[in-house]
Formats: C-alpha cells, sequence, structure tokens
C-alpha cells in the first residue's frame, strides 16, 4: 500500500466581523469621538452607523452632546458651532477686486499690442525710406539763372530753393567772364556740418554757363556755400566763383 502525502497550506486567518460587540469590545465610539481611531476604522465605522441608525440613538449621542456644550458654557469655554470664516482671499469683493484687476491688464495688453503694432509699421516704412532713399519723383520744374559772386564773402548770388513740394531745379550759371576757361569743378559744403558734394571736370556750354540739375527732396534744409575752381589744362585749381543755396 502505498503513503500518499497531501500537503496542507496553513488556513486563512478569521477577520473578526464589524457588529455591535466588537464595537463595544474595542470602545470605537470614544476613540472615535477622542479622535484617536486610524482613518480606516473611523471610515469603517461611519459606514456600520450609516447603516444601523437606532445604534446611536440608543447610545443617546445628541443628548450628551447637548450636555456636554451646556458643561463647556457652565465653564466659559462655549463653543462656536457656525461655518467657520472663510479666507480673506475667498472674499466675493476680493474675487470681484481680482477680476477687475485682471481685465483692466488684459485692455492694457490690447492697447499695447495695438502700439507696438503702429510702432512696428512706421519703423519698416522708416527702413523703407532708407533703403530705397528720400528722393521723390518731382511734380514741377523750374529754371534759374544766377551770377556768383566773384570773391567770398559777398553773399550776394543765392538761390532759394522750396522742399514743400517736389521740385526740379535747373540752375544756369553764369561763367562768361571766365573767357577761355572751359573746365570747372563744383564744390558743395553744408554750413557747420560739411561736404555735401563735388563735381569734377564740368563743362560750361556755348552760352557760358555751368548748368546744375537740382531735386529739392534729395537736399536737406539749411544753407549751402557753393565754390566754382576752375580747371586750367596746367596748374592748380583756381577758384573763381561763389554761391549761396538756400535749401528751406
Amino acid at each position: 500500500m502505498n503513503a500518499r502525502t497531501i500537503a496542507r497550506g496553513k488556513p486563512a486567518p478569521v477577520l473578526p466581523s464589524f457588529d455591535r460587540k466588537f464595537i463595544e469590545d474595542h470602545k470605537l465610539v470614544e476613540r472615535y469621538l477622542e479622535n484617536k481611531l486610524p482613518f480606516k476604522g473611523a471610515s469603517d465605522l461611519e459606514a456600520w452607523c450609516r447603516a444601523h441608525p437606532d445604534y446611536l440613538n440608543e447610545l443617546k449621542l445628541s443628548e450628551r452632546a447637548h450636555a456636554s456644550l451646556k458643561l463647556l458654557e457652565a465653564s466659559g469655554r462655549s463653543q462656536d458651532l457656525r461655518e467657520p470664516k472663510a479666507p480673506w482671499w475667498q472674499a466675493i469683493h476680493v474675487l470681484f477686486g481680482l477680476g477687475s484687476i485682471a481685465f483692466v491688464s488684459l485692455i492694457a495688453c490690447w492697447v499695447l499690442v495695438g502700439k507696438y503694432s503702429v510702432l512696428q509699421g512706421k519703423l519698416d516704412d522708416t527702413k523703407r525710406v532708407i533703403s530705397q532713399g528720400p528722393l521723390v519723383q518731382p511734380a514741377t520744374a523750374r529754371s534759374v539763372a544766377v551770377t556768383p559772386d566773384h570773391a567770398p564773402g559777398i553773399n550776394q548770388a543765392r538761390i532759394k530753393l522750396s522742399r514743400t513740394a517736389p521740385l526740379l531745379m535747373d540752375v544756369h550759371i553764369d561763367l562768361g567772364y571766365t573767357q577761355k576757361l572751359t573746365q570747372f569743378r563744383v564744390i558743395v559744403d553744408k554750413q557747420d556740418q560739411g561736404r555735401a558734394l563735388v563735381l569734377n571736370n564740368v563743362l560750361k556750354d556755348s552760352n557760358g554757363e555751368l548748368r546744375v540739375t537740382l531735386n529739392s527732396t534729395g537736399l536737406s534744409a539749411g544753407l549751402y556755400t557753393i565754390r566754382i575752381e576752375a580747371l586750367p589744362p596746367r596748374g592748380v585749381p583756381l577758384p573763381i566763383g561763389w554761391l549761396i543755396l538756400d535749401v528751406q
């Protein structure tokens, strides 16, 4: 006869039933009132009492709670049973104020974005003007004849040019007094600033005139001194005329 061994596992522990006897034996109600029960035990007790409301009536908890309050009042330690006061930051006027501040901040942000867009557009226009230059196609043309002064500092020979409207001015400079000299250099300096323009090897025409055409939008406002130098075939340049250009 063969012997057969049957392995038997350890029996599972039997959990105590949660009932009236268990509650009273472990004084769960007293421990609950003293806030000494762990979270799981308190939850289980609350669930059992919810299912057995008569048990709490038997314990007369309401009468005991009333008597406890009277005893506290008699000792001068009355309890405030009203709802706890909400923190200041939850008050309705605080929330309304915060909402108003957020709305005003949003409006200010929109205004700043609008101003930024306008400034960005102006900056783009300025960059475009710089890259393309300030010149504008003249709407009108005009001719003016002038005889330069024969010495510096006289300042009688003067040309006035207005920048109000784009103008193309054809300037006829009379150099008939230079006789056989035919080649010249024109030097333009802006007063108190520096040299603005130099035209080399300019020839006078058969009428004895130098012709220079100016675009009014190509010059900034101010006074310009124009010096005309003759360029003889041999030798150094010879100053022979002076003009004042008044750009307004």
